[in-house]
């Protein structure tokens, strides 16, 4: 974030704090149907169209550091294995052998100067996923090893992530997320290493389990902290930015800029705890506030200076969700053995996440009861409503039934830098 930026945060969140109703002009949300969240028809045109065809988050570059190494990864519910190349390029092919589907590598990690099919012994090149070889190819007639290479996928690494996308046709990864990487580049993701994985499976829609990172308004109803919370959800501002992503920024409370010694909540300061190794790039607006960025579809990230955890959604079936998160963190100890301080930084966020769990079980029922009309959605929650326009534009508004659609009405309010 540059300065100019933060100043016009700064200027966006005291126009939050002091405006009295919704601004001037902005569209009336109409409620979204229950239905997209609670039939087989909208899950499978999710699963049709949307994820086959979207950037997720797949792993680290450093889960690969050699030629050779490997990792398979199948949370779009179909096989993928990304391997780094002999250029130590990182790529990404389906796990699939041409000859009869068998896996090409069965282990989860590994290393392999070719990529051997487990079943036959087709052999891959490990760099363009070409067909190298087959035993006793003498009895394939006509055959032609060009026609057989393993099926390529979009693949590329941003600041030490790896992402994937199985659509040929799919834009880059920086110009399908260029407004928010250009926001995070500060973050040092190429400096940091993952630690503490965690994973629970929550029985409601990814959609509802998604959305309670979308907004504040809940969060001194479900984070309270014996009468007090640590964020003023009046002053957030969001930025909604091209292709489903957004952006919160929310200042402390009054009680949390007490506890700090800041003057106010625009007091912003170059925070750090001496117990953690710091991230010198990080801002003070992230050092002083709550900022968290969503890269559609499924990625959640509240950044911080000393390291933060990416979240992400994965749909199980169209009630069940699984939310795996990891954090982030400078390299500053040896080994995978936590110490005190990120082990306590790591209860205090499973503590959080567990508040936010509770609701979303109850939520999916509660979808599913005749009681239940519609979604409202208010001005607050607004990214919301930018997820599931662009939810509507992968799967193509046509394909929908009308009475489940969402109308497109932000455009006027997106974010190109």
């Amino acid at each position: 974030m540059d300065a100019a930026l933060i100043e016009r945060l700064t200027r966006e969140m005291e126009a939050q704090f002091a405006r009295p109703g919704e601004p001037a002009g902005f569209p009336k949300f109409h409620d979204i149907s229950v239905d997209r969240y609670i039939t087989d028809e909208f899950y499978e045109l999710e699963r049709k169209h949307l994820w086959s065809k979207v950037w997720v988050m797949a792993g680290r570059a450093e889960d690969v550091p050699n030629p050779g190494d490997y990792f398979t990864f199948g949370d779009l519910k179909v096989p993928i294995v990304v391997v780094r190349g002999n250029d130590m390029k990182v790529r990404a092919f389906y796990n699939t052998c041409q000859h009869r589907g068998a896996p090409v590598v069965r282990d989860k990690v590994g290393c392999a100067n070719q990529l051997r099919c487990q079943y036959h012994g087709w052999v891959y090149s490990i760099d363009n996923g070409n067909l190298v070889s087959i035993p006793d190819e003498r009895d394939f007639i006509d055959f032609c090893r060009e026609d057989k290479s393993l099926s390529a996928i979009s693949c590329d690494v941003w600041q030490g992530w790896v992402f994937v996308n199985q659509d040929p046709n799919a834009a880059s990864l920086q110009e399908w997320f260029g407004v928010p990487f250009a926001q995070m580049e500060e973050l040092a993701g190429e400096e940091l290493r993952a630690v503490g994985p965690r994973s629970m499976t929550i029985p409601c829609n990814w959609k509802v389990t998604a959305e309670a990172f979308f907004e504040v308004y809940h969060f001194k109803f479900i984070h309270d902290r014996g009468g007090w919370s640590a964020l003023d959800n009046r002053g957030a501002t969001m930025g909604l930015f091209p292709n489903g992503c957004s952006r919160m920024v929310t200042p402390f409370s009054k009680k949390a800029v007490e506890m700090r010694g800041m003057k106010d909540w625009s007091d912003f300061q170059k925070f750090s705890d001496p117990r953690f190794i710091d991230i010198p790039s990080v801002n003070n607006l992230i050092r002083s506030t709550s900022t968290a960025f969503s890269l559609f579809p499924n990625l959640i990230a509240p950044v911080a200076s000393y390291g933060y955890p990416f979240l992400m959604f994965w749909p199980i079936d169209k009630k069940t969700t699984r939310l795996d998160w990891v954090h982030y963190a400078p390299k500053n100890w040896e080994g995978d053995e936590l110490p005190p301080h990120w082990q306590q930084r790591m209860d205090e966020f499973d503590h959080i996440m567990d508040e936010d769990k509770r609701n979303m079980a109850p939520m999916q029922e509660s979808l599913e009861s005749p009681a239940m009309k519609g979604i409202v959605v208010n001005y607050q929650e607004r990214r919301i409503w930018n997820f599931h326009e662009q939810v509507d534009r992968m799967i193509g508004i046509e394909n929908i039934p009308e009475h489940m659609r969402v109308q497109q009405l932000l455009a006027p309010y997106i974010e190109r830098e």
